[in-house]
């Protein structure tokens, strides 16, 4: 089995499991009586990703799930520090913040350049709270430049409404 394969079978049972827990909370909470539907909430940055329903993130429920975002820059470092600043500012938008995501995918153009720099990663995220990481290397990224792109699902704590 192929390392992409591996990868393909670890995300789709992340979410089965997500799925399957969901199901559980749902029937669950119909059996007390306490039953509410999951709301969903879309958050966009500009009139143009809401015109061509394309939103920066979508909460369902306690979970956020920001799209995969990259920045303009000169360098890798500088693109992945102005992804992370925006992605903080996403979560920050549904009370969320770096401690809360669970899970990270990462796409570059240029995987040892990512290497390279991911100690800088680490200004985001400490060891104990850092979230389980899948690195894709790909071909091309959208934009002009582009050597990464961020996607990441995070999970609010039953404090976070």
């Amino acid at each position: 089995m192929t390392d992409a394969m591996a990868e393909n079978m670890n995300v789709n049972r992340f979410f089965a499991l997500i799925a399957l827990m969901s199901a559980a909370n749902l029937s669950f909470a119909q059996e007390e009586g306490e039953f509410e539907p999951p709301f969903r909430e879309a958050f966009f940055m500009s009139e143009l990703e809401e015109d061509q329903g394309l939103p920066q993130a979508v909460r369902v429920g306690g979970v956020v799930f920001v799209s995969a975002t990259s920045a303009p820059g000169d360098s890798l470092e500088e693109q992945l520090k102005t992804i992370y600043i925006r992605i903080q500012s996403t979560l920050g938008r549904f009370g969320l913040s770096m401690v809360d995501v669970a899970q990270e995918r990462i796409y570059t153009t240029d995987l040892a350049r990512l290497e390279a720099a991911f100690g800088q990663r680490l200004l985001y995220y400490t060891p104990a709270d850092a979230p389980a990481t899948s690195w894709l290397e790909v071909a091309r990224l959208p934009g002009e430049g582009r050597l990464l792109a961020i996607e990441v699902i995070a999970v609010a704590g039953p404090q976070v409404q």
